[in-house]
């Protein structure tokens, strides 16, 4: 069977995309490697409130997915975001969040997009693709059988480090500055305000990054970290992720109070990719979410910008199987939407990369500016012209 739309990943990216082709009357499907849709959890499940996006994405538009969805799938409401810094003084800043249930999100997009026609094949990994015959052939492992599907167009949402973007002659991110190693705890016990999210900095826990904690409600939160190679201290080479998420819960002056009789329910582990945006338009093919690198890189923030690319990718696919565009209306449409946002957000994480080479630094730079610019950091804000730069830019010529 032959369809003009494959997408493979059903993440946020993915089955935006699908569910926007879908509901133009493209025939589409939906492939997933995974046994049930959202599982396991792959991010802390924050997403802004609805009236957030006008100051956050001010010129998107497709962010109907982002602003419609059931109230079932939140799971709690958050008022403010403070970050720590390495000496533990707390900067906050108020911004209105929802923590979500992201299995249940995924899921709902997914079931849209079955309401609109689309087809869906969960526990299929996609190993092969290759042009042939002006059509992609699709090869995949579908529970204990090989499948081949043909499709004239294909979406690739299968994350940062897929092989199927070398395979279409697109490129991935392969710079060790530019991926993050993630891990997270979901943990019963946790002693926090719930309508705070909680951001710590210091090498000795997160290089190069930030742990969390995100709370969930009910004395559930998600808690975890990211750590960059490039900027992790020579002592702790060899250490894992976990190691660096154990230390932070049990050592962690002011975050070990709050998790002391905590306990770990569930764990997840993954890459995020934290450079600028990748090239997304190859022949019959696009680019969406993490395999884009489309996340705002200072935050390692991808959900809402991976809907809206979906949302794009979805519609361009539609209008280009009906002669109203070229596929590089994606690029275009998406650029408009959230290219200042993913800019921004990779300009902050080259500051926040000279201020992570020390805590001493970053905790002068809090101490200096963290109150007067933490708005900009929670915003995806690059203050341009401000004294923040120009102290950050002088203090570098001088490491």
């Amino acid at each position: 069977m032959c369809y003009e739309l494959a997408v493979i990943g059903l993440g946020p990216g993915g089955s935006s995309t699908l569910y926007n082709a879908a509901k133009h009357g493209v025939k589409a499907i939906g492939l997933d490697k995974r046994r049930e849709i959202g599982i396991p959890i792959q991010c802390g499940e924050f997403l802004p409130q609805s009236h957030m996006y006008k100051e956050i994405l001010p010129n998107a538009k497709h962010i109907e997915l982002l602003t419609s969805f059931p109230k079932y799938i939140v799971r709690n409401m958050i008022k403010k975001v403070s970050l720590y810094s390495p000496k533990g003084r707390e900067y906050r800043d108020f911004f209105d969040g929802y923590v979500i249930d992201r299995s249940e999100y995924d899921k709902w997009l997914v079931s849209k997009s079955v309401n609109e026609g689309a087809e869906i094949h969960i526990q299929t990994a996609v190993y092969d693709v290759t042009w042939l015959d002006k059509k992609y052939l699709v090869k995949a492992k579908s529970g204990n059988r090989n499948i081949e599907i043909k499709a004239e167009n294909l979406v690739i949402a299968a994350g940062s480090s897929s092989s199927l973007i070398e395979k279409v002659g697109l490129v991935y991110e392969t710079d060790k500055y530019n991926l993050s190693n993630v891990i997270q705890f979901v943990m019963a016990g946790v002693e926090i305000d719930n309508d705070k999210i909680e951001m710590y900095s210091g090498k000795k826990y997160a290089p190069g990054t930030y742990a969390w904690i995100i709370p969930r409600g009910n004395g559930y939160a998600n808690v975890g970290l990211g750590i960059r190679k490039p900027f992790i201290p020579r002592e702790d080479r060899d250490a894992s992720p976990r190691k660096f998420l154990n230390r932070f819960i049990h050592r962690h002056p002011i975050a070990s109070k709050k998790l002391q009789k905590a306990q770990a329910v569930s764990i997840i582990g993954g890459v995020v990719p934290v450079g600028p945006p990748l090239r997304t338009v190859g022949k019959n093919v696009l680019l969406v979410g993490d395999s884009a690198n489309q996340v705002i890189s200072s935050l390692g923030a991808g959900i809402p910008t991976s809907v809206i690319a979906g949302s794009i990718a979805g519609e361009t696919i539609y209008k280009y199987l009906n002669n109203e565009c070229s596929l590089d209306y994606y690029e275009k449409t998406w650029k408009i939407e959230i290219g200042k946002a993913l800019e921004n957000g990779y300009k902050l994480r080259k500051i926040i990369d000279i201020l992570c080479r020390s805590d001493r630094l970053m905790e002068e730079a809090l101490r200096f500016f963290g109150k007067s610019h933490m708005t900009d950091l929670t915003r995806t804000r690059y203050p341009t012209g401000s004294k923040f730069i120009s102290w950050v830019e002088k203090t570098a010529r001088t490491l």
